[in-house]
């Protein structure tokens, strides 16, 4: 097969923009990393007077919606920027690459949890399954036209709450919902939370149904962020975004109006409607259909004003601000910030347990503390690679794996750049 057929399957030259690298993506991705330290701090640290609070449900159910949904889409983005940059590229190397890289991601994750939180959560199936799982099958994904991609994700996202139904996921989270705290008071009804944290236990069928099903990022309705990420990708490396971009953000506009009418219309609904229907309020765990939209919908707007500012308009693309080379650097340690950031989550609990004899987990204190011990987090992480950059980012997980293609699947260099 020709470069094209490979990797645009829309009959268009492969033309990269001018300027090679993509500097949005980098920008968002270290932004939406920091965003997910404050948000897993504020949450997992907060108490119970917390949840009642603006800072609580602004990082909680604001940012974590927007920021987990924008994760994925910048990973497919970056799988279709990847592929562009070979010459005459052979599959079966590809898929070894897939492989690797996605096996790389799966087997992190689960060592990931089982560190920070130890073997009885092992299988909540965090993002970054999803995302060794999403790198696989974009592989394949790469054959089909974009305009198949798009109608398969729609009917992904259409489709889970009806297999949803052949399971009782509500038991899993709890046994039901109650209303997000602070957004009730003044829209009742429009958005639940389950009343428990999901229940991963070490049996194969409810291992398996919670990756494809009800864990915290299961494969279905979570993988259409990747896919459409790879479509949006698709316009970046023949150097169309900029003219489509106009329809690009109409589209998440649209998602937005859908979303949140579908969740009006469901305030009224059993709380259960989350799980198995098309109408029903906003719920995260699991993703509800009104929820999909909004992730949609923030997760290409945002985009989008992000490309238009640093990708389009932007004059001299190798100058940057200083916010702009700090989330680039977080970018470019992405795995090893995210892995990090979840020892200095957990840890000082166990620590405090340890001493105390009781597990502060969503209970240790209010909203404005939480939230600072994740600044303090995200500054040690800052620095922490800051300096790690410096000694060439030796045996960080990046580093890790880029050895570890170099050997199994050569021909692919990792185009990072130092941003001091």
């Amino acid at each position: 097969m020709t470069k094209i057929q490979d990797h645009n399957r829309d009959n268009i030259p492969a033309t990269m923009p001018s300027g090679g690298r993509v500097i949005s993506i980098d920008v968002l991705r270290g932004f939406a990393l920091v965003c997910m330290v404050l948000v897993h701090f504020t949450y997992h640290y907060g108490n119970g007077e917390a949840a009642g609070t603006f800072i609580y449900f602004f990082f909680s159910d604001v940012l974590a919606d927007w920021g987990a949904a924008a994760f994925l889409m910048m990973m497919g983005i970056s799988q279709a920027l990847s592929a562009s940059r070979m010459k005459d590229p052979d599959n079966r190397l590809l898929f070894r690459r897939a492989l690797l890289r996605g096996g790389y991601l799966i087997l992190t994750g689960l060592v990931m949890l089982l560190l920070a939180f130890g073997p009885g959560r092992m299988w909540r199936w965090d993002i970054l399954t999803i995302m060794g799982f999403s790198t696989i099958v974009l592989f394949f994904c790469r054959f089909l036209p974009s305009w198949l991609l798009a109608v398969l994700s729609v009917g992904i996202a259409v489709l889970t709450p009806f297999a949803r139904r052949a399971f009782n996921i509500a038991s899993e989270w709890g046994g039901g919902f109650m209303p997000t705290p602070f957004i009730s008071e003044f829209l009742p009804g429009l958005r639940i939370d389950p009343i428990n944290d999901y229940s991963s236990v070490w049996h194969l069928g409810r291992i398996i149904k919670g990756f494809f099903l009800s864990g915290y990022f299961p494969v279905l309705p979570w993988v259409i962020f990747p896919a459409i990420g790879l479509i949006i990708g698709r316009r970046i490396v023949v150097d169309r975004l900029r003219r489509h971009l106009p329809v690009l953000l109409l589209s998440g506009f649209l998602a937005l109006c859908m979303g949140f009418a579908l969740a009006f219309m469901g305030r009224s609904k059993p709380d259960i409607s989350v799980v198995n229907d098309l109408v029903s309020p906003l719920c995260f765990y699991p993703d509800s259909f009104s929820m999909i939209n909004i992730q949609f919908g923030m997760s290409v707007i945002v985009f989008g004003m992000m490309f238009y500012c640093y990708d389009i308009i932007k004059k001299d693309k190798k100058r940057l601000g200083p916010g702009a080379r700090l989330f680039t650097r977080t970018s470019n340690f992405s795995l090893t910030f995210y892995f990090l950031h979840y020892m200095l989550l957990n840890w000082p609990l166990l620590i405090i347990c340890l001493f105390t004899g009781r597990y502060f987990y969503n209970d240790l204190t209010g909203a404005a503390t939480a939230l600072l011990c994740g600044a303090v987090a995200v500054a040690l992480l800052e620095v922490l690679i800051y300096y790690w950059e410096k000694a060439g980012s030796k045996y960080s997980l990046e580093w890790t794996l880029a050895g570890l293609t170099a050997r199994i699947a050569p021909g692919y260099k990792r185009a990072v750049k130092n941003t001091t």
